[in-house]
Parts: structure tokens; C-alpha cells; sequence
């Protein structure tokens, strides 16, 4: 009987904890993957917000592109005064053939800057008092005649005319916040007598 009694009362081994520091490791590697994924997230949600004020600022440069195509066309725009000689005073937007123009190197106002020291010196011309929308345009060759061309340009018959002006229109576009993007293209519009 004193054998079953001593078996009885013997306390298990104590533990050493092992089990409590796994517990721990886990928790902090639990911590730290969730740390990571807010992280990521903030992230992304910036990256996200960039890309939609690029996004504005490129619709900016085209909506100001589509406006310089549509003076063209309009009446006799594309005959300006301000394509045979240069005139900074009046039509600074309007660039003759044999002018040197840079577009990232013009003064082209910004927002922040609307009407000050620098719209004198302004090459450019905004699109219905939208400082965000900026084109200049450039003639850069005048009553070329369409190679192959026949009396009907573009699908539409011309009453013969088959000669054109062709422009070169650099646009800028701004978003609210800074972002800035350039799109330039060709127009070319009809130009007989």
C-alpha cells in the first residue's frame, strides 16, 4: 500500500515556459505582418491619388489640345497674322515657321501665379480662363499640297482644294496638385484661296 500512496502524490516535472515563448514569436510575427499590411495599404492609396492628378493634368493638356484644334478650324483663324511674323504683345501663343520655339523652357504661368510679374511674358494662351489648360501653336509648313490627293481630303469632297497649313499645337496641362503633363500634335487645315 505505501507504494500506491507515494505514486499518488508525486507532482508532475515543472515546466520550463517554452510553450509561452512560442506564444509570444507568433504574436509579434502576427504584429508585424499586420504592421506591413497598413503600411501597404497607405502606400497604395497615395500611389493611387498620384495617378488620378496625372490623370487630370493629361485630360487638362488635351481638352487645351482639342481647343487649339478647334480655332484652327474655325473661320479663318488658321490665317493669323500671328503666324507670319511674331508677336509676343498680342498673340504670344501663335508661332511663326521660322521661330525657334522650346516648349518646356517657355513661360507658361502657373496656378499659383495667375496674374503676376510673369503674365507679360506669357507664350502661351489658356483655354477659357483655365489656367490649368495652356496651348501654343506653330505653323510649321504653309499651302503644302496633299501627295495623291484628288479633290476629296479626308473623306469630304473639298471643291478641289487639296493644299493644307500644318500646325504643330504643344498643350500643357495642370492638376491641383502640381502634376504637369505635355501632349503635343499636328493639324493640318485646308488652305486654298
Amino acid at each position: 500500500m505505501t507504494m500506491f500512496a507515494n505514486a499518488a502524490t508525486r507532482f508532475p516535472a515543472r515546466q520550463k515556459g517554452a510553450t509561452l515563448v512560442i506564444a509570444l514569436l507568433i504574436l509579434v510575427l502576427i504584429m508585424m505582418i499586420g504592421i506591413t499590411a497598413i503600411s501597404t495599404s497607405n502606400t497604395q492609396f497615395k500611389l493611387a491619388g498620384n495617378l488620378q492628378f496625372e490623370d487630370s493634368a493629361m485630360n487638362n493638356s488635351e481638352a487645351a489640345i482639342t481647343a487649339a484644334e478647334q480655332w484652327l478650324s474655325a473661320g479663318t483663324n488658321y490665317k493669323n497674322a500671328g503666324f507670319t511674323a511674331y508677336a509676343q504683345a498680342t498673340t504670344p501663343q501663335l508661332v511663326p515657321i521660322a521661330q525657334v520655339v522650346t516648349p518646356l523652357m517657355m513661360t507658361w504661368i502657373d496656378l499659383a501665379d495667375p496674374g503676376g510679374p510673369h503674365t507679360a511674358d506669357a507664350n502661351s494662351l489658356m483655354v477659357g480662363g483655365n489656367t490649368a489648360q495652356r496651348y501654343l501653336i506653330q505653323q510649321m509648313s504653309r499651302n503644302n499640297r496633299l501627295l495623291g490627293s484628288s479633290a476629296v481630303v479626308g473623306g469630304s469632297a473639298s471643291s478641289g482644294c487639296n493644299q493644307v497649313n500644318t500646325y504643330q499645337i504643344t498643350a500643357r496641362g495642370l492638376s491641383a496638385r502640381g502634376a504637369t503633363r505635355f501632349v503635343q500634335s499636328f493639324y493640318s487645315v485646308l488652305s486654298c484661296p
